[in-house]
């Protein structure tokens, strides 16, 4: 596996995670949730936005099948990590780990934060493993949906 910048070519391998993780991740959270969120955040559109706009990651095995992705926004004061995703069959491979740790690397000195959705246990032991604490919660907009939970990390 490796970690590489994503590129326009990328585009239907990375709307295909958010398309493989959404509806297991946030099943918790309802159908309508997850339509919102691949409509907004994981159409071709958005996702070609992201790439010029933040700095894109993806985690590929060979031969160059992208297995996950994350993103960070530089820039601002705060970094932010918008997302991290790895599809089902390659979570609990390191992936996640190699992921965070190349974008957070992309931070040097600088706080990082990142939310997550309420409700989402896994992510939230995840986040705390690699060093995130929260800062504060948001509810919803959005009758019967969760909140979010924004977490934060100090960069040496």
């Amino acid at each position: 596996m490796r970690i590489r910048p994503a590129t326009a070519s990328d585009i239907a391998a990375i709307a295909e995670v958010g398309a493989k993780t959404w509806p297991l991740t946030y099943a918790f959270a309802g159908t309508d949730y997850i339509a919102h969120g691949l409509a907004t955040w994981w159409s071709p559109h958005a996702i070609a936005r992201s790439l010029t706009t933040t700095d894109v990651l993806v985690a590929e095995t060979e031969p160059s099948t992208v297995i996950g992705t994350g993103n960070i926004d530089l820039r601002g004061e705060t970094a932010i990590i918008w997302k991290l995703y790895v599809l089902p069959p390659a979570q609990g491979t390191g992936a996640g780990h190699a992921l965070i740790t190349a974008l957070t690397d992309r931070a040097p000195g600088r706080t990082v934060q990142l939310e997550y959705t309420d409700g989402n246990h896994r992510a939230a032991r995840f986040y705390a493993a690699h060093g995130f604490t929260e800062l504060r919660r948001e509810p919803s907009g959005t009758p019967g949906w969760p909140d979010t939970v924004w977490l934060t990390k100090e960069q040496p």
